[in-house]
């Protein structure tokens, strides 16, 4: 998971503000499917590892319904607008909201360090594996 929270980072820190934001939202999905029982993730699984997770203390309670959803990004103006709602819209900061879900996920990752669920499923997420994946493909990095 560390691998996936360093990329939003560094999407961050080249102004890749949809990639590290489209990057961000799917990781509840991740979380949510590595502590499964099948490993497999569904939207309630997600709805429940964000209410766990993000929802509290961070955005309020996520069964809030919005018309949309607006990420401002970092702006000339040096404007920060985050968790304000404007009309039927939820606004958040591009740079906060990722950074608040990686803190979630670190959270997450070290309570459930030891969950039987995480450690049978952790070996079949897609990750960067330096000497390749066997019986694939062994000796050259990939992401697999």
């Amino acid at each position: 998971m560390e691998a996936i929270t360093k990329e939003v980072e560094n999407a961050i820190a080249a102004g890749l503000y949809y990639l590290a934001i489209v990057t961000a939202l799917s990781l509840p999905d991740v979380c949510s499917a590595l502590e499964s029982h099948d490993g497999k993730t569904s939207p309630t699984k997600y709805k429940v590892w964000y209410d766990a997770w993000m929802a509290q203390g961070r955005l309020g309670h996520s069964r809030m319904q919005y018309g949309r959803v607006l990420f401002t990004v970092p702006n000339e103006q040096r404007n920060i607008f985050h968790r304000n709602v404007i009309n039927d819209a939820l606004n958040l900061d591009a740079v906060q909201f990722c950074r608040d879900m990686i803190e979630c996920v670190s959270t997450w990752c070290t309570a459930k360090q030891n969950d039987p669920n995480v450690q049978a499923n952790l070996p079949r997420l897609v990750q960067f594996r330096a000497n390749g994946m066997a019986p694939y493909i062994v000796g050259v990095p990939l992401i697999g």
